[in-house]
């Protein structure tokens, strides 16, 4: 009794699996039929699309997976006859990677960008937001270093793809750090102000807020390394809070 049971459930369960490939199956050689024009012309453009900026390379990415998500299967559809022999992978790997690049470069710069909608809410006290900033650049730096780390085998990938990433974004992350700096730094400055204003001396001033200074000294050297410089007003904000510690 059992074991004829258990037989008629595994012959139910590969009769099903059967069916269910043959119809994926089926499925994929419509898409073959139907979608034929549609992929021949795509691979012609994807093969001779000569881009001038990233921008072009987003739009045209955004439309080439429109189309191919028309299909069941993208890769099995693909394995066709028809397409083997014409179909640019190795080109559409290396765009699509691009595009994520891309993304991912523009993420790390609107994640340090204090003014920008990444930032979120001012956090309730100046230590919480220093270490938002603190945590941002860090988050940012440990992104960057390891994008850099692949940086010339892409340089080379897509200079031979003809695909003009802007790797010049690289330097402008890296310099967003000074951004970062200020923003710390006028924080401390503004909260030593305000202490005077309310009618603490100076030098009491600067002991309230010395921890602070201290920190917000310690991370705008950090953004200095990373980003190889600082402008003039980083400079002087710089200046005015290590004499605001050695007060």
């Amino acid at each position: 009794g059992g074991g004829g049971a258990r037989r008629g459930v595994a012959a139910d369960a590969v009769r099903s699996e059967l069916e269910s490939r043959s119809s994926y199956m089926k499925q994929v050689a419509t898409d073959r039929e139907k979608y034929a024009p549609m992929l021949l012309d795509l691979a012609k453009q994807i093969a001779g699309f000569a881009p001038v900026n990233m921008e072009q390379v987003c739009v045209f990415m955004a439309e080439v997976e429109r189309r191919l998500g028309f299909l069941s299967d993208e890769r099995m559809v693909l394995k066709g006859d028809a397409f083997a022999s014409v179909w640019p992978e190795g080109r559409l790997d290396t765009l699509r990677e691009a595009v994520a690049r891309h993304g991912e470069l523009e993420g790390l710069r609107g994640s340090i960008e204090v003014a920008g909608p990444g930032w979120g809410p001012v956090r309730p006290t100046v230590r919480e937001e220093l270490q938002h900033a603190v945590e941002r650049f860090e988050s940012a730096s440990t992104g960057l270093e390891s994008f850099r780390r692949g940086q010339e085998d892409l340089e080379r990938r897509y200079k031979a793809e003809r695909i003009p990433f802007d790797f010049g974004r690289v330097k402008k992350i890296q310099f967003g750090a000074v951004g970062l700096a200020k923003y710390a730094m006028s924080m401390v400055l503004s909260s030593h102000a305000r202490l005077v204003d309310a009618g603490h001396s100076k030098e009491q001033a600067s002991a309230q807020v010395s921890n602070l200074a201290e920190t917000a000294l310690r991370f705008s050297f950090r953004c200095h390394q990373f980003a190889g410089g600082f402008d003039e007003e980083a400079n002087r904000l710089f200046m005015d809070l290590r004499h605001l510690v050695s007060m």
